[in-house]
């Protein structure tokens, strides 16, 4: 009767620890650990109990630590509920404090969505006739369906008016451009301080590119504040050293000769002489001043005939 009573007493107070530690955890989003630990601890106390009772009534009238045996028995117990119910992971029970998101069991977790590189679109390429040779770095172009437009030769300057080999760079422009069809590439870059025509790559039929070939002939200078593809200017770049090493075209000995001539000093207007009064003109020799002649003023011209200091 009396081992009835111990061992309903232990497992009732088992089950009430284990609800109690259950609520306790459920508030935490986590409560099957303790649930589980409840029904151990059940288990484990009367295997752990019995053999404390026992030890207790075999050795009660021969030794007074009979009662410290069946508590630490009992205090084993208590001690396996709360490890058992501390197995869920330290991650799960930090849980913050606050309103949480419930998904699905079965729903996979949000996945990260790594945004996708910004490409730059691919320039644009044609295929157009050239109408005409505005001038040496401009040319009428027409691609197929489309109206014809003016647009500008990338990375180049030709040789103003009247510049040393200009009449050459011209001829150049016109033999190599008029009439023939190229393939244009739009969006090569710009050139500060030009009109706003669009600046293109033109590819002439033998598959030349044009500012290239003008540059290494001498018919044009590389533009000093061109802003181009990084291929583009370096091919530019090299195509001008190799008509300044060969001395063609602008950088041939006629025109740096015509770049070393001296310019004459042109004369300075001279200003118009003021003279006080006819004393001061015939010292200075500019008497009889006559209207019209520098120094000739109304003043002096007292009876007004046209004649000063006559």
């Amino acid at each position: 009767m009396v081992f009835g009573i111990v061992h309903l007493v232990g497992m009732v107070a088992t089950v009430v620890m284990s609800v109690l530690l259950w609520r306790q955890r459920a508030r935490q989003g986590r409560a099957w650990p303790w649930l589980m630990a409840g029904l151990v601890a059940s288990a484990l106390w009367p295997v752990t109990l019995w053999p404390a009772v026992a030890a207790y009534w075999h050795r009660k009238g021969e030794s007074a630590k009979a009662p410290l045996i069946a508590g630490a028995c009992a205090l084993g117990a208590v001690i396996a509920l709360l490890v058992v119910g501390g197995l869920s992971g330290p991650e799960q029970r930090a849980q913050p404090a606050g309103p949480q998101v419930l998904r699905e069991p079965s729903s996979p977790p949000p996945s990260v969505i790594a945004p996708e590189p910004v490409l730059a679109p691919p320039p644009q390429r044609d295929r157009a006739l050239v109408r005409d040779v505005l001038d040496d770095d401009r040319v009428l172009i027409q691609v197929p369906g489309q109206e014809p437009q003016v647009v500008r030769i990338a990375g180049v300057q030709a040789p103003a008016a009247g510049e040393c080999w200009s009449f050459e760079a011209r001829a150049f422009a016109e033999g190599a451009l008029r009439d023939a069809t190229v393939q244009v590439t739009f969006g090569v870059g710009w050139s500060s301080g030009r009109s706003p025509e669009p600046e293109v790559s033109l590819v002439l039929p033998g598959g030349a590119e044009y500012s290239s070939l003008a540059l290494q002939q001498g018919a044009a200078r590389l533009h000093p504040q061109a802003f181009l593809a990084e291929g583009l200017t370096s091919e530019l770049t090299q195509a001008q050293a190799t008509a300044k090493t060969a001395g063609r075209g602008l950088w041939g000995q006629q025109c740096s000769a015509a770049q070393a001539a001296p310019v004459p000093p042109q004369n300075e207007e001279a200003l118009p002489a003021y003279y006080a009064n006819c004393e001061q003109a015939r010292a200075a020799g500019a008497a009889p001043l006559r209207r019209g002649d520098t120094g000739y003023s109304s003043t002096l011209d007292s009876d007004g005939d046209g004649i000063a200091c006559g």
